[in-house]
């Protein structure tokens, strides 16, 4: 058995067997899986994690500068993030959108998935602006998506996930349009349903582009005036932008039907994705409607006495402390945030260049228009390969952890290339709704770009052998 970076070693997979049964998400069970169980040489590239940052220069110009922490860090702090905390995200926001983004609408909680769930909540209480949500009600959601939507929503909310399944072929292959969401929506109208919320992630994930302003501006309009559906949009990935985009990001706050409707759209950011931060678990309710105000700050009214939501998943003081000192750090002379943002886009255009052409050199076909972002994802697609198998090849396993319900010829080909010797992880696409099987996401930001190019060449490698 081998050891992880940090010395984190289980016996056996044995040893292993009662936490994975406890994963039903398998991006977090093979996360488990290569921090405790894999090989050394085992790649996971099926994990949305971001180590570009890290490795230029967050280790050295705030990490490695953070002293003891305090006291006033050892004890309770407001679990929606203390008022220096949600004022200086609100100001990163600013700067990014190029709108003003005010602290009172900025809550902190402990992860985007947290967030989404406190949204969920704070809709179902009374002043949320339409009828409250209620369970049951429909989450419309273009797919293929991010299977964590399922369980924010689904879980305690108990609402309602509801693909919009994008083309999988043909001129308009896996674009949004319009009359798409149009078209679902009346659907679940006329089976007797009830679609309350729209949610929109930009970039997206998998696919990772931007949607065009225009669309946006559409589908925005569309769903204020037309429906009593408020929308989400996850922005979580807003700064990762490849630097050739020809498609510009466009952030929820920015739009026309903003300014008329603000209490209706809501975003959810945090510093997981675009700062590499995944394990802090550190989410953002941006929000003006007075019912999610009152979800994630509490109220003493009489009529609608409650706790804080994020009580139960706080913006916790370590927390509080880390991002405190990462948000007020500074390099040459102006905060580190800053140089990051800026930064950050040259770092993942030259990891998008390089495993871009370690895939065409490998002839593995992925998902792709020039001058599209990419965020941190190629959506690989292995159709071809499906139902072939490798002649010297026996019954390829993956020790305890492995995806449950796919088509049988997606879920070989997983276990296929995540065994020895390829030993390479890709999320299957069956996991992320997608309508069709054969497709696998691949995170070209969660290991350094020379690993990540050396993993495709072994998946290359594998491929080729399969007749």
């Amino acid at each position: 058995m081998t050891m992880t970076e940090n010395g984190l070693k289980l016996a056996s997979p044995e040893a292993a067997a009662d936490v994975f049964a406890g994963l039903s998400d398998l991006e977090q069970a093979l996360a488990f899986y290569h921090q405790h169980l894999a090989s050394d040489t085992a790649v996971n590239l099926s994990v949305a994690e971001n180590v570009l940052l890290y490795h230029d220069s967050m280790n050295t110009d705030v990490f490695k500068k953070i002293q003891l922490i305090p006291e006033r860090n050892i004890q309770y702090m407001a679990a929606a993030g203390i008022p220096q905390l949600r004022e200086q995200v609100a100001e990163l926001l600013s700067r990014s959108y190029k709108r003003t983004v005010s602290k009172d609408d900025v809550f902190g909680c402990a992860g985007v998935s947290s967030a989404l769930e406190c949204i969920a909540f704070g809709l179902m209480r009374r002043g949320a602006g339409t009828p409250a949500l209620k369970p049951g009600d429909e989450v419309l959601i273009p797919a293929p998506y991010w299977q964590g939507f399922n369980w924010s929503f689904e879980e305690r909310p108990k609402l309602t996930c509801v693909p919009v399944n994008l083309p999988t072929t043909g001129a308009g292959r896996y674009r949004l349009t319009l009359e798409l969401l149009i078209e679902a929506y009346e659907a679940r109208q006329k089976a007797g349903r009830r679609p309350r919320l729209l949610v929109l992630t930009n970039p997206h994930n998998p696919l990772g582009v931007n949607y065009d302003r225009d669309l946006l501006e559409g589908i925005y309009a569309w769903a204020m005036a037309y429906t009593d559906m408020h929308v989400i949009s996850d922005e979580i990935y807003c700064h990762s932008q490849l630097k050739g985009s020809t498609t510009p990001f466009a952030g929820a706050v920015t739009l026309g039907a903003y300014q008329g409707f603000a209490d209706r759209i809501h975003v959810v950011w945090g510093f997981a994705k675009d700062f590499g931060l995944s394990g802090f678990r550190t989410g953002f309710v941006i929000s003006k409607n007075p019912a999610v105000h009152r979800a994630m700050l509490g109220s003493t009214d009489p009529a609608e006495r409650t706790h804080p939501l994020p009580w139960f998943t706080p913006f916790d003081s370590l927390k509080t402390f880390v991002i405190g000192e990462l948000l007020s750090a500074t390099k040459d002379g102006r905060l580190y945030t800053t140089y990051a943002m800026e930064k950050y886009p040259e770092l993942l255009s030259k990891s998008f260049t390089d495993v871009k052409a370690a895939l065409d050199k490998a002839g593995i076909r992925y998902v792709h228009r020039d001058g599209d972002n990419a965020a941190q994802f190629f959506w690989l697609d292995l159709t071809e390969y499906l139902g072939k198998r490798a002649e010297t090849d026996g019954d390829i396993e993956l020790p305890v952890v492995g995806p449950k319900g796919l088509d049988p010829n997606e879920e070989w080909l997983f276990r296929y290339l995540a065994a020895a010797p390829t030993e390479v992880s890709l999320l299957p696409g069956g996991t992320m709704h997608n309508p069709v099987p054969g497709f696998y996401r691949l995170c070209f930001t969660a290991r350094r770009p020379d690993e990540v190019v050396a993993a495709v060449g072994r998946v290359g490698k594998a491929l080729a052998k399969l007749k």
